[in-house]
């Protein structure tokens, strides 16, 4: 590697330690100040640092192939936030006022470690440029491109096929990565520390604007839920085994790389990512936030859209007879839908969320749970004999699961029988005229 690589990353590095005993926190907003054109330019290669501070977890800048100059791998110097929070730190009062009067300038944002898991997108470790989507992009096409050259460039003559595995995971892990990133965008909220009186103030809480919460939802969608996002073609797979060496510690690990384990694993991530009970909150709260008469992301958009990638199979009838082998649902979609089913059923459930945003949510859920049951009824009548055994059996199941839990249609006192408490509570079930005593 070129020592202009090496030699840049380690002055970060440097740079971002010794911050720390001058009085600097990390400040995960230092990396959002310019879009990649701008960081990749003459204007800022070499001359000019592409984030506000070193103290962000910033990425190497890797850009391929995206235009026509490759800028600074990582900070070139030491960001603006960093020399005036050092400057306020080594003053005395009352000159600190005229420092702290600058706290509106787009170069001095600032976010924290506890703030990472609050709603403001840009508040991220491992985050890049002013405009995530496009990193994102630029990210993945970095882990397509490789992919495509695992077998032929990266495992070179007399390496262990071992490290196609570890080849592969590379370039997973950019995608990972990036899924993570854009899913903070649905229902975020841009948070700004500045007071009342400070010149050029903006308001603390500013929702994120639908279309980008909607932008950043496809892009999830598009790179996480469909089969073909993860490149796995028979020729990798066939190679991507694992080494057996004792002093890894992996002498018993399995010699295959465990395909649908892996791939579930990163769509359960992306599902708890959009549905968990916060996000599913701060989208209700935000359609509050805004104006009426404002565009917004609401809570059935995104509970709609959701299940319409993930169940896209179930719009049209199978005019052609389906097998095993070429199933109508492939056995990676047959795993997500199983999943998001389980979502679901956990979102209807009475007892399971105490915020005022649970009831609406449990509503939708349920409503998401009925159509869901009409179309698979309705896919599963229409293509009859053409469906394989896979698929068949799978929605046959899928059906019978939102039925009994539909049918499951009130339980008093859920709190309690969840909690281990609550003598005398009944559980109420469809078409049953005596409740059933809860032991």
């Amino acid at each position: 590697m070129p020592e202009s690589f090496i030699g840049g990353l380690l002055a970060h590095l440097v740079a971002h330690e010794v911050g720390h005993p001058l009085g600097l926190r990390h400040n995960f907003k230092g990396s959002s100040l310019y879009t990649l054109d701008e960081i990749n330019s003459k204007e800022f290669k070499g001359k000019k640092t592409y984030g506000g501070s070193v103290m962000d977890y910033a990425p190497v800048n890797i850009r391929l192939n995206e235009g026509e100059v490759q800028g600074d791998w990582a900070m070139s110097g030491i960001g603006a936030y960093d020399m005036w929070a050092i400057e306020y730190g080594y003053t005395f009062a009352p000159k600190q006022d005229a420092i702290l009067a600058r706290v509106a300038e787009p170069e001095l944002a600032y976010a924290t470690d506890e703030d990472t898991s609050g709603p403001d997108p840009f508040a991220r470790r491992y985050d890049f440029s002013k405009k995530p989507l496009e990193y994102a992009q630029s990210q993945m096409n970095l882990a397509v491109y490789h992919r495509e050259r695992i077998l032929q460039k990266f495992v070179k003559k007399g390496d262990s096929w071992a490290k196609a595995s570890r080849g592969y995971n590379i370039t997973l892990s950019l995608q990972t990565r990036s899924l993570s990133m854009l899913a903070n965008w649905v229902g975020g909220v841009f948070v700004s520390r500045d007071h009342k009186g400070d010149p050029n103030g903006r308001p603390p809480l500013r929702v994120v604007p639908a279309a980008d919460q909607r932008a950043a939802l496809d892009w999830v969608i598009k790179h996480a839920f469909y089969d073909d996002a993860f490149g796995l073609k028979p020729e990798l797979l066939a190679h991507m085994t694992d080494a057996k060496w004792r002093d890894m510690g992996r002498v018993s690990q399995d010699a295959t790389w465990p395909i649908h384990d892996r791939v579930m694993g990163i769509q359960a991530s992306v599902l708890t990512m959009l549905m968990n009970p916060t996000v599913l909150r701060r989208v209700y709260d935000n359609e509050f936030r805004v104006p009426s008469d404002q565009d917004a992301l609401t809570l059935p958009e995104l509970l709609e859209k959701t299940a319409a990638s993930i169940w896209s199979e179930c719009t049209q009838k199978v005019e052609e007879k389906t097998t095993a082998r070429k199933p109508a649902i492939s056995s990676l979609r047959r795993n997500l839908q199983r999943e998001h089913v389980e979502r679901l059923i956990d979102l209807s459930m009475p007892g399971a969320g105490s915020s005022a945003a649970y009831k609406p949510i449990q509503n939708l859920a349920v409503g998401e749970l009925r159509k869901l049951h009409a179309s698979i009824e309705k896919f599963l009548a229409d293509s009859g004999e053409n469906l394989d055994a896979y698929t068949r059996a799978h929605l046959s199941e899928t059906a019978t699961e939102i039925k009994k839990a539909l049918d499951s249609q009130f339980i008093y006192n859920a709190n309690a029988i969840s909690s281990g408490g609550g003598a005398g509570s009944f559980l109420f079930f469809k078409n049953q005229g005596i409740p059933a005593k809860a032991e």
